[in-house]
This record gives C-alpha cells, sequence and structure tokens, in this order.
C-alpha cells in the first residue's frame, strides 16, 4: 500500500515538472515574439486551479475522518453485540470461571448452622398446629357449656360445625341456627360469645360480627354488624359474661371454675 502511495507522488511530480517547463516555454516563446505576456491570462486559471485543489484536498481529509470515525464506532458496536472475539491463546491459559449460584446454594445448605433449618421450621409449625388444635377443643367445651341452655342438640350441633368454619377461615360455610323459644339467648350474651371465643382465636371484630349476625340471625334481627362490631366488649350485663385470657392462656375462666366446683 505505501508502495503503491509513493509510486502515484512520483508520477504527479513529474506531471507537474513537465508542466511547469511547458508553460514557461510558451509563456516565452509569445511574449518574445508576439509581445502576449501569458501570465496576465495565466495567473486567475492557476490561482482558481489551487484554490480548487486546495478546497478537494481539504474535504477529502475531513470526509476521510469522519468516515474513519463512524466505521470504527459501527465496529464496536457489532461486537459488543456479539460478544467479545475469542483470542489465540492456549488452553492453558484460559480464566477459570467463578461457581455457579447453583454451587453457592448447596454450600449453604450443607453448612452446619443450616442443616437444621427445614427440621427447625417444621417443628414450629406443627406447634402452631397443635397449639391451635388445643384452642379450637377449648372453645367447643365452652360452647357446650354455655349454649346448651339456649339450642337444641340439633342447633348446638349445627353452632360446632360453624366454630370449625370460623377457625379455619371458611364463612362461606356457616348455618344459622335459633335458639329455644322459651329460652332466647339475649344480644349482649351473644356479643360477649362472640368476643370470647375470637379474641382466642385471634379474629378480627368485624369477622366476630358476621359470625353471630349470620349464625342467629332472628335474635340479631335490629342488630347491624357495625354495632355488633362496637359493642361486641360492653359493660352490659348478660348470662355469658366477657372473659379476658390471662397471660395469652386460651382456657376459659368459667370452665375452670365449673371444673373446681365439681371436685
Amino acid at each position: 500500500m505505501a508502495d503503491n502511495n509513493r509510486i502515484s507522488i512520483k508520477k504527479t511530480s513529474r506531471v507537474l515538472a513537465i508542466t511547469c517547463v511547458a508553460y514557461t516555454t510558451v509563456a516565452t516563446i509569445l511574449y518574445n515574439n508576439y509581445q502576449i505576456d501569458l501570465i496576465d491570462y495565466s495567473t486567475p486559471v492557476i490561482l482558481g486551479t489551487v484554490a480548487t485543489i486546495m478546497s478537494c484536498a481539504a474535504l477529502q481529509r475531513l470526509f476521510c475522518s469522519l468516515l474513519s470515525k463512524s466505521y470504527l464506532s459501527l465496529g464496536c458496536k457489532e461486537l459488543s453485540s456479539r460478544g467479545a472475539v475469542p483470542s489465540e491463546t492456549n488452553h492453558d491459559t484460559l480464566v477459570e470461571l467463578p461457581q455457579t449460584d447453583n454451587a453457592t446454594s448447596e454450600k449453604q445448605v450443607e453448612s452446619p448452622y443450616l442443616k437444621e433449618y427445614e427440621a427447625r421450621i417444621e417443628e414450629l409449625r406443627r406447634n402452631e398446629m397443635e397449639k391451635k388444635t388445643a384452642i379450637v377443643h377449648a372453645i367447643h367445651e365452652y360452647t357446650t357449656h354455655e349454649m346448651s341452655q339456649f339450642l337444641s342438640i340439633d342447633d348446638l350441633e349445627t353452632l360446632h360445625e360453624n366454630i370449625e368454619s370460623l377457625a379455619y377461615g371458611q364463612a362461606e360455610l356457616y348455618k344459622p341456627v335459633r335458639s329455644k323459644p322459651d329460652n332466647q339467648i339475649k344480644s349482649p350474651s351473644l356479643r360477649h360469645y362472640a368476643w370470647n371465643i375470637g379474641e382466642r382465636l385471634d379474629i378480627p371484630l368485624i369477622d366476630r360480627a358476621k359470625f353471630i349476625k349470620t349464625i342467629f340471625p332472628h335474635e340479631l334481627e335490629n342488630a347491624t354488624i357495625e354495632y355488633l362490631c362496637k359493642n361486641l366488649r360492653d359493660s352490659v350485663p348478660a348470662i355469658i359474661a366477657i372473659d379476658v385470657p390471662e397471660n395469652g392462656d386460651y382456657h376459659f375462666s368459667c370452665m375452670q371454675t365449673s371444673a373446681d366446683s365439681d371436685n
């Protein structure tokens, strides 16, 4: 490539030299024989030609520079999109890749501090289920103790089924019951009852109100959900009193008093 450029420069220089000699010869002959000064006529042409050549050269260099930059940037983008071109290196010099996430997770599982993790989680879940089962059992005993005087055996059985639905979030399975005509349960007792069992199950007040409103639609015909929710734990005297669990104990004080009296 460099040799071709040198040959082109030599040819151009030779042509320019011959042109200068020819121009000088013609100008001398014309001036000596005909008194014609060729410089006066040729100077504007020469200056225009030189200016044109200079402009073309400058523009050519500018365009070459811009096109080179565009080509390089385009080539870099193609390389980045395709990924790095592998170099011609020996396999012995390849860099060792870092371990994958799977290997890291396997190391974590094998850690002695995490060996008992799943066992501990299962133990906590089992303990929670056992406690909830015990709470539901205590509520069933409390319900039989408090509601037998107001309900028939069939309605009491239905109420126990409703308690299971309440404990495990199946409100759509609620079935209504009705207290005995000769011994109807009053609204204060129903409100206290709902508060007592809901407190053991850690159920929101609105869900306790919906429970007794759905289960006892006849007894609570004139009470709204909003009213029941605000008055579940009130100081109105009733056969079923408010029974606050002490220190997180889910047992009912009336049941413990009954057991002590039996002994």
